[in-house]
C-alpha cells in the first residue's frame, strides 16, 4: 500500500528543515495533497502550508515524486512522532550574582567578580542571538555593544539583568540546552568546562579576569557542548 503521510527532514546547525507530505481524503473524487514546510528547532516549529487537489492515484504519485525529489536534496525520512515531541520547557532561574558574593566569596575581590563566569556564557548567547525578541528590543544598544566588544557579558548581566539570569529572557529554541548545561545540580558549565578551561589562571574560580581574551578561550568549549547537544537531540 502506498504511503499517505511522509515526514522528511534535513539538519542544519540550529534547526531542522522539514517537509511534511500528507494526503487528505475528501468526499469527492479529488484528494488534497498537503505540503507543509518549515523549521524544527529544539522546542519550536514554524509552518508554511500549500494544498493541491488531485485524483487519488495522482495525489499518491505526486507525494512519492516530491518525497524522492527532497531525498535527492539531502532530506531523510523520519517518524511523525518527532513533531508531537516539541514542547516549550518551564522557565527557571539559573544563576544569581548574590548567590556568589553573599556566599564563600574571596575577600580580596569586589562583587563584580561574581558576574564573570555567567557573564561569559551570556556573551555567547548574545553573539548567537539567543535572547528573546523582547530582550533584544529592550536592550538593543547594550546587546550591540557586547557584539562590538564595547561591553562585556558580565557588565550586561549586572546592568541589564540585575544579576539574575533565567531562561525567561531567552528564545524558546535555546532553553533546553541552557537548562541542561547550566543546571544547578549537574553544573556542567561552571564545575566542568569553566574550571577546566581556566585551571591555573587565578587563585580561585572567581579570580578569572573578565576579559575578551578569556572569553575567547571559553567560547569554543561552549560551542562544542552545544554542537554535541544538538546532534544528540536530532537522534531522538
Amino acid at each position: 500500500m502506498n504511503p499517505k503521510r511522509i515526514l522528511l527532514t534535513k539538519p542544519s546547525k540550529n534547526y531542522k528543515q522539514y517537509i511534511h507530505l500528507m494526503i487528505t481524503e475528501t468526499s469527492s473524487d479529488l484528494h488534497i495533497l498537503n505540503i507543509v514546510k518549515g523549521r524544527l528547532t529544539l522546542r519550536k516549529k514554524t509552518t508554511n502550508a500549500v494544498y493541491q487537489q488531485y485524483p487519488m492515484e495522482e495525489a499518491l504519485y505526486q507525494l512519492e515524486k516530491l518525497s524522492l525529489e527532497y531525498q535527492a536534496k539531502g532530506y531523510i525520512e523520519e517518524p511523525e512522532s518527532i513533531l508531537d515531541a516539541i514542547m516549550i520547557p518551564e522557565d527557571r532561574v539559573l544563576d544569581k550574582a548574590k548567590w556568589h558574593y553573599e556566599g564563600d566569596f574571596p575577600e580580596d575581590l569586589t562583587k563584580d567578580a561574581a558576574y564573570t563566569a555567567t557573564g561569559m556564557f551570556i556573551t555567547w548567547l548574545i553573539k548567537n542571538n539567543w535572547f528573546s525578541e523582547e530582550i533584544e528590543h529592550q536592550f538593543a544598544t547594550e546587546i550591540e555593544k557586547v557584539k562590538q566588544k564595547q561591553l562585556t557579558g558580565a557588565e550586561f548581566y549586572r546592568k541589564c539583568l540585575d544579576g539574575v539570569f533565567s531562561t525567561q529572557e531567552l528564545a524558546d529554541e535555546i532553553k533546553p540546552f541552557v537548562n541542561e548545561y547550566l543546571n544547578i545540580q549537574q553544573d556542567i558549565y561552571t564545575a566542568e568546562d569553566y574550571v577546566h578551561t581556566f585551571q591555573g589562571v587565578g587563585l580561585t574560580f572567581y579570580h578569572v579576569a573578565n576579559t575578551w581574551e578569556n572569553y575567547d578561550l571559553i567560547e569554543p568549549v561552549i560551542e562544542q557542548r552545544f554542537k554535541e547537544f544538538w546532534e544528540r537531540i536530532q537522534k531522538i
